[in-house]
């Protein structure tokens, strides 16, 4: 199951072939989502254990509380992607959902 796009010599699409299930679209397109933003994240400096260290609160409360309130505005959006995807009818919605990364607030 795959999907492939051909493109003139000019790089305008020209026709499009997807033998994938509907069902095996929503799962790429999910797992491309928590790809996504795990990159997302972890490109604003925040790794694995600043993460930790934030929830258990190592660095000052204004620093944690702006790591904590990132991650949770990634997991929204991650969320409301994920709720498109689900909801699409077909592999072409499924493939349109477009992650928004929040912005990077000052201070991480």
């Amino acid at each position: 199951m795959i999907k492939h796009d051909h493109f003139d010599v000019n790089g305008k699409l020209v026709s499009s072939t997807d033998t994938r299930t509907l069902e095996y679209a929503k799962k790429q397109c999910i797992d491309y989502l928590k790809l996504k933003t795990s990159q997302v994240i972890e490109s604003a400096g925040l790794d694995e254990k600043t993460q930790l260290n934030a929830i258990a609160g190592i660095y000052e409360p204004a620093r944690c509380e702006a790591i904590k309130s990132y991650i949770a505005a990634c997991r929204n959006e991650y969320l409301r992607c994920k709720a498109l995807i689900l909801a699409a009818t077909t592999n072409d919605e499924a493939d349109a959902v477009q992650f928004v990364s929040p912005s990077v607030p000052s201070g991480l």
